[in-house]
């Protein structure tokens, strides 16, 4: 699931509507209208404010995968660039299992590039 479907989904179970959760959020309409169709995302500090209130973690909220929460944005931010992610398989000795974490995270960032995926994966191997 994307991150458009998951606000949505979100906002509708709570029962808010559009400019009821951006209040709460101290956004506007417009931006939550613009999340839920697509054609913008979330910065860090709205994606903060809004798994905070929802009580998520921000790859719940990107993915709608349920992962240790303790998983800072930073990270999931790092993980999306393929130098970042060279240099964490180097801090780890490159272990097996470091390599498995980063493949598994990686599906909690569905907006990642095809083209970022294949070299992260690659990196994996």
């Amino acid at each position: 699931m994307d991150i458009k479907n998951q606000l949505k989904i979100l906002r509708e179970n709570a029962d808010l509507t559009q400019e009821e959760f951006a209040k709460k959020i101290d956004s506007t309409k417009r931006t939550v209208g613009s999340w839920e169709q697509g054609s913008r995302i979330p910065n860090s500090n709205q994606r903060k404010r809004i798994c905070e209130f929802y009580n998520i973690s921000e790859a719940e909220l990107f993915g709608g995968k349920t992962i240790n929460k303790n998983i800072s944005s930073e990270i999931l931010e790092a993980l999306q660039d393929p130098i970042a992610v060279k240099a964490l398989l180097i801090t780890f000795k490159n272990t097996q299992e470091i390599k498995n974490t980063i493949k598994s995270l990686l599906d909690c960032l569905p907006n990642l590039t095809p083209q970022k995926r294949q070299a992260i994966l690659a990196l994996c191997k």
